[in-house]
């Protein structure tokens, strides 16, 4: 597993984006950070059910059937187990009989600083790698255009953020694959917006890109899989009701079995709950 602390969507919708802030998070970790991850084979006939609230110890214990793909609110976690061989047998691996390759997840995590705080004097989470890197992605990154109003000003430098993540994710799925022994040429990756493709990539291998306000989360797994990353933003809990609405039924049947909870509580729910709707779509597009 290749970790480091420092969101290309695949389709999927982002309800919990929030245009009504003028900037990003100042730092990407501001506030807690949601991860989850989606990993396995559906059963064949399509009836596997993904749980956001059907993880952990019972997964890792391989207490679900093999079919059913396994999610983790804790991406590291998963990808260590998997490494030292306790969730193998969870997720058989269905490649040729003649080559078997058990089931493994590579992650990374990095940062890049919104251009507002990018040439700050607070010190950087990043390493010296990684701030050689982000020295570059911001030496590509066009100055914001001079617009006439705040407003498209605003939307060039969301747009100059989420080109720098997507273009660090690819970077970064490529270290990745490089560790494997595969090269993933930078140029020939599927453009942003699209789900993350790349043709040199070796059957039997998937890949997912998440990254929210300057942190990125990336994963490769010799299995199908989806990734996602959120922030909390204590705004949303304004407008919670609205916000529930968007998921599945089921979904919104387990946080309104929980409607005693706190108003924070019920907010951590919710990002819990979307964090894995939007891994299991991702999920739906890599199988």
């Amino acid at each position: 597993m290749m970790a480091r602390q420092g969101k290309d969507v695949s389709g999927a919708s982002e309800p919990v984006e929030d245009n009504s802030a003028i900037e990003p998070a100042a730092r990407p970790t501001d506030h807690p950070a949601y991860r989850c991850v989606v990993l396995g084979h559906a059963a064949a006939d399509g009836s596997a059910s993904l749980s956001a609230g059907s993880l952990s110890t019972g997964l890792l214990n391989n207490e679900l059937p093999s079919t059913e793909p396994l999610i983790s609110h804790d991406p590291h976690a998963l990808a260590a187990s998997l490494a030292s061989g306790g969730a193998a047998r969870a997720l058989p691996n269905p490649s040729s009989e003649s080559s078997p390759r058990p089931a493994r997840l590579w992650l990374a995590e990095a940062c890049v600083l919104p251009a507002s705080c990018a040439d700050s004097s607070a010190p950087s989470i990043n390493s010296s790698a990684e701030a050689s890197r982000h020295r570059a992605l911001r030496a590509r990154q066009p100055d914001v255009d001079n617009a006439d109003t705040p407003v498209s000003s605003t939307k060039a430098r969301r747009r100059q953020q989420r080109e720098a993540e997507s273009h660090l994710a690819r970077l970064l799925l490529g270290e990745l694959a490089a560790a494997q022994g595969i090269a993933l040429p930078l140029a020939d990756w599927s453009p942003r917006g699209q789900a993350p493709h790349h043709p040199a990539l070796p059957a039997g291998f998937y890949v997912s890109i998440a990254h929210r306000h300057g942190h990125v989360l990336v994963g490769l797994a010799t299995l199908p899989l989806g990734l996602d990353l959120e922030y909390r933003n204590p705004r949303h809990a304004h407008e919670l009701d609205a916000r529930i609405a968007m998921l599945p039924t089921d979904a919104r049947e387990r946080l309104a079995e929980a409607s005693h909870l706190s108003e924070t509580e019920r907010l951590d729910g919710f990002y819990r709950e979307w964090v894995g709707y939007e891994c299991t779509l991702k999920h739906s597009l890599s199988t």
